[in-house]
Formats: C-alpha cells, structure tokens, sequence
C-alpha cells in the first residue's frame, strides 16, 4: 500500500507539471520511522526541480498530541545532516537558507533553543477554523488575538488582546521550529544565516563536519 500511495502522489505530482503547474513540491514530518528516507526524497525532488520541505514532530493544543516525541534524537540527525550537505552544495542562494532551517530542526529534537527569536504574532499569524486569529498553532493553549466573524481586523490586531498574546509568544519556553516562524525570522534577522551558510561552506570546503 505504501509504495502504491507513493507512485500515485509522484505521477499526481509529474501530471501538474504537465498541466503548466511551476510552484510545485511535497514535503515530510520527519522522525524515526521514516528519518532513513529523507534523503531519497530529497534527491527525488531535487532531480525533479519540485520544492522539498521539511517538518519534525511538535505537540500543541491545534495538534491534540502531547505525546508525540523523537525517540532517538542522533540517529535522525544523522539523515538532516546529509541533506544538509546536499543543500550547501546547491547553487540556489534559497537552498542554502533552507540548510540553515533544517539545522534548526535538529537544534529542536535536541531541546536547544531556537536559532533566531520568534516573533508570531508580529511576523505572522494564524487562523483556525472556527476564525479566531492566533499568534501561530503551536502554543500548549489556545491564546486567541479575536475572531474575524465578530471583529474587524484593525481592532483584532491592535486590540489589548493581542498585546497580551505577544506578550505571551516573548515568554514562551517551547521552542518550536516551524517553517511558519522559521522563515519570517530568517528574513527579518539575515546577517546570523549568511554567516551560518559563509562558516560551513568553507568547512564543507575543507572536508569539516557541518557545525550546527
């Protein structure tokens, strides 16, 4: 079933290429069942000119899980660093920063803090469902700024809630590292990525290790 599954997301995938589809890729939640496949996909997609994105496991209230943990932290990391390698090596200027976000998730599963400070509820934001706008998805709680049904956005976003919600984002100790938080930190705070890409192209250059 797997491999059937996958053969029908990879022609689906050839078949929007077909259709004149350009902005085109897939993606994985990497952890230790599937860790040792991350770098076949990411050839496949890399041989295929489709973007590739990547995620680990997190727990929050929007998850409904709490339980969700990588079990063997080193062995998965071995699998991003190969990737990571892979990317460096790349041509693309945008490559080499998704390097740069994939050392984070390995920062993640080993508890350290993030690369950059998060910001949601500045940078980004995020909307359930049911409308109500939250700083992002991954909080332990449900913190909501207001809901669009009720309010406009300008008193949404100016509002005393949403202070209090991004006072709440300054204070949080979960550490998430999702592309959503990721990558508006990565633009707004660049000077810390290009020296992390300038440091360890050299190293790759002089056959060092990758230094996260």
């Amino acid at each position: 079933m797997i491999y059937v599954n996958f053969d029908k997301t990879l022609r689906t995938l050839m078949l929007l290429r077909e259709k004149g589809m350009k902005d085109i890729g897939f993606g994985m939640t990497v952890q230790d069942r599937n860790a040792a496949d991350l770098p076949f996909l990411y050839e496949i997609a890399a041989s295929l000119g489709y973007e590739f994105a990547t995620a680990t496991l997190h727990n929050s209230h929007y998850f409904h899980k709490w339980d969700n943990v990588i079990h063997d932290p080193e062995k998965v990391a071995v699998e991003f660093k190969k990737i990571i390698g892979k990317m460096l090596q790349s041509n693309s200027p945008k490559t080499w920063f998704r390097a740069y976000f994939n050392s984070g998730l390995i920062r993640y599963m080993h508890n350290q803090p993030r690369l950059l400070p998060c910001e949601m509820g500045q940078d980004g934001f995020f909307v359930d469902p049911l409308g109500d706008v939250l700083a992002c998805n991954g909080m332990d709680k449900k913190y909501s700024m207001g809901n669009l049904k009720h309010q406009s956005w300008e008193e949404i976003w100016t509002g005393e809630k949403a202070q209090e919600v991004r006072r709440m984002v300054n204070q949080c100790p979960k550490n998430c590292w999702m592309i959503g938080s990721a990558a508006p930190a990565i633009r707004h705070h660049p000077l810390k990525p290009i020296l992390w890409v300038a440091k360890n192209k050299m190293r790759m250059a002089l056959k060092n290790d990758i230094a996260l």
